[in-house]
């Protein structure tokens, strides 16, 4: 398990709401819209994505491993008053049966897991048949830029509690058997280096 800065959810809670009205809130928004039937968000932080849930969901879980980011979350899901079952675990492990929901979010997650070859694979194992996966991801660019995020990569992964800048995320996403051509690149964001380009849309099971 690589390092945890300790501090790192703490400035991630009253620094996100700031960072993501900035840059992130309409990209949030955009990819939640894909969700559908009953979702599973892995990684949920602090609970800001359950702002942006589509009349299309139906029920809401989510697996967070970190204890500090599960008590935000549930205080900001009761202060909305929206319905999720928050749980402890990881995106290696998800802790729910082979076939639960109809689609799964991910968003800027999957840059912090510690293996995510193993996360897709236990994400496509609770998808139902025909279930979609709903990206929303920063990853590596081409270039001056991922020749920057590869030189920071490790000091960067302490500072931010894990997150790696370098990830490429499309290539492991279809190595683990899901249709990517509902994913497209955004190269040019408001977002600051080392967390851009992006990935966004919604990639499906391969049967």
């Amino acid at each position: 398990m690589a390092r945890r800065n300790p501090l790192f959810p703490y400035v991630y809670r009253f620094g996100m709401p700031v960072f993501d009205r900035l840059f992130y809130r309409r990209y949030r928004r955009e990819a939640m819209s894909n969700a559908t039937g009953r979702l599973l968000i892995v990684g949920l932080g602090p609970g800001t994505d359950l702002l942006f849930l589509p009349p299309a969901v139906t029920s809401v879980a989510a697996v967070e491993p970190d204890a500090a980011m599960r008590r935000m979350a549930s205080a900001f899901a009761r202060r909305h008053r929206i319905a999720v079952d928050i749980v402890e675990g990881r995106g290696e492990s998800i802790p729910f049966p082979d076939n639960s929901f109809d689609s799964v979010h991910v968003g800027l997650v999957l840059c912090s897991v510690d293996d995510v070859a193993a996360t897709l694979g236990e994400i496509r194992r609770v998808l139902a048949p025909g279930g979609r996966l709903v990206v929303l991801e920063h990853v590596r660019g081409e270039g001056a830029m991922g020749r920057f995020q590869d030189l920071i990569a490790k000091p960067w992964s302490w500072l931010a509690s894990g997150c790696r800048p370098n990830r490429r995320t499309l290539d492991a996403i279809a190595a683990a058997g899901f249709d990517t051509r509902g994913l497209r690149s955004i190269r040019r964001t408001l977002v600051p280096p080392p967390c851009t380009p992006h990935l966004q849309g919604v990639a499906t099971v391969i049967d």
